[in-house]
């Protein structure tokens, strides 16, 4: 008996045409490139987001097509972006917290070069 007939839906593999395959890669190229072009300049406080952003997106394409999460079930679906708003409200809520305490670092190294004194 051949593995798929005996468990239905767990194929092999999920057929990909090259044509996508090569658009992919082609997608995850320009987004390194411009990753690369975009670090050149300075965006200010933007720099990290802009940074996030493209690495998402590129996270994104590798799940979707190459980990085949196009053709899984919604439940993956779900907990892949999930997982993907979670860890960017993590961020999010640590990156924010830590601008709250730039005043109490720079008062304690003040103390602390006063001290070597």
């Amino acid at each position: 008996m051949h593995h798929s007939e005996e468990k239905p839906g767990y194929d092999l593999g999920h057929p990909a045409s090259m044509k996508m395959l090569v658009g992919v890669f082609g997608a995850l190229l320009a987004l390194t490139a411009l990753t690369v072009g975009v670090a050149q300049f300075n965006f200010g406080a933007a720099d990290l987001s802009i940074a996030m952003l493209i690495a998402t997106v590129k996270a994104t394409l590798v799940a979707v097509f190459f980990m085949h999460l196009n053709h899984d079930k919604g439940v993956n679906r779900l907990f892949f972006i999930g997982s993907i708003l979670f860890a960017g409200l993590f961020m999010a809520i640590a990156l924010g917290d830590a601008s709250e305490y730039q005043q109490d670092l720079r008062d304690f190294e003040a103390a602390q070069e006063l001290l070597q004194k």
